[in-house]
């Protein structure tokens, strides 16, 4: 097996009392994009910035392509333009006083690469990026896309070993960063760099990204594909963080056969069968019960798992109709096709798949609220067709 293309390993970093990266550890293979995603202040930025050599760490060592560029037990620091990193800063940091051209030819001048290749370089990088005929143009007369490529450009024009994205889109509008957010990916894959991003957007972190670490306090709770940390949260913190969750409060009743847990929800006498328990839980031991609002189904009537939420009030929205649901101190709001609204009584019937629940031990969950009113869920009215089946 090849040498992974970055290593960290065991990364320490304080300022004063306050330690801001505590323990990290990650590899990055060939061609792979690891995402380090979390909240603000959790040590993702601070992090790159020591692959980067920005930041000296108080411990750990980092390994580039298989040579050791920062190891402060060893003394080892190598500056930033010697680790063969290419990097686009969240304010893409292009010079206005220069040309689309010498922007992106900067890295390859202070080389001394001679004027020919240099052109054929920075010409393919254009047109890599999707700017061929822009090499004359001002900097100042491009859009924020625009000027997000010639960062891009830029960072890859000398071919580095990592390319490394601070937030790379977050000053770009909804629309535009929907559009580059795909034509990084493509242009990723095309070059098959190595790539350390750091982003606070999910949705960026999910499509981009081969690997996931997710960062809390200092340190990563989860490392994983997108689909095993969406799919099979390891804490609390991550599930709530990844995506939207529903939580109920309650007890542990018994163990099921199958290797699950009989739950009683707190304060309204109705009982879940959980399929997943992510803590061992004993009879009596206060829990909550998680799931994704999109696993909920409509369902017709009583049944086992399925509980019964009032309709307190339903907003007309054009096209959709929000509802805003309850069940117990539990309130959350979904988005129905307007079609379904002369259906729709004082209450819905709702279906908890046992299979998409979890239980994690109040005091492990302790730190997490329950989730009030999460952003609506796509693909109501189908659940409501599929209901029938559950």
């Amino acid at each position: 097996m090849s040498a992974p293309s970055l290593e960290a390993r065991d990364i320490v970093k304080r300022f004063g009392r306050v330690t801001a990266v505590n323990g990290v550890s990650f590899s990055i293979a060939q061609g792979d994009v690891l995402t380090l995603l979390g909240p603000s202040g959790c040590g993702k930025t601070t992090t790159l910035r020591i692959v980067a050599g920005f930041e000296k760490p108080d411990g750990g060592a980092v390994d580039i392509q298989g040579r050791t560029v920062v190891a402060p037990e060893k003394g080892v620091n190598i500056p930033p333009e010697n680790r063969g990193l290419g990097m686009v800063f969240q304010s893409y940091a292009i010079w206005p006083h220069m040309t689309v051209f010498q922007n992106v030819a900067y890295p390859l001048v202070i080389r001394r690469m001679k004027a020919p290749e240099l052109k054929e370089r920075v010409e393919q990088t254009l047109e890599l990026v999707g700017l061929q005929g822009y090499g004359e143009r001002p900097a100042t007369m491009l859009s924020g896309g625009q000027q997000q490529r010639v960062a891009l450009a830029r960072a890859l024009v000398y071919s580095p070993g990592i390319l490394l994205l601070d937030e790379p889109l977050s000053n770009l509008d909804a629309k535009l960063r929907n559009q580059m957010r795909i034509e990084l990916k493509r242009l990723q894959e095309r070059v098959s760099v190595s790539v350390l991003f750091v982003t606070h957007d999910q949705i960026e972190a999910m499509s981009l990204s081969t690997k996931l670490a997710v960062m809390n306090q200092g340190k990563i709770e989860q490392m994983g594909s997108p689909k095993e940390v969406y799919e099979q949260p390891s804490t609390p913190f991550v599930e709530d963080f990844i995506g939207r969750v529903l939580r109920f409060r309650g007890a542990a009743a018994e163990t099921t056969e199958d290797g699950g847990v009989m739950v009683e929800v707190e304060g309204t006498g109705a009982r879940l069968r959980v399929g997943v328990s992510e803590d061992r839980v004993s009879p009596g031991t206060p829990v909550q019960v998680a799931i994704r609002p999109e696993d909920l189904q409509v369902h017709d009537g009583e049944g086992s798992n399925v509980l019964r939420f009032s309709i307190e009030r339903v907003i007309y929205l054009g096209a959709e109709c929000e509802l805003l649901l309850r069940f117990g101190d539990v309130t959350y709001t979904h988005v129905v096709s307007r079609s379904l609204q002369s259906e729709l009584g004082s209450t819905i019937d709702l279906y908890l798949p046992p299979k998409q629940l979890r239980v994690w031990a109040q005091d492990r969950a302790a730190s997490q609220q329950p989730a009030i009113s999460p952003a609506p869920v796509p693909g109501f009215e189908t659940a409501r067709a599929a209901s029938a089946t559950s």
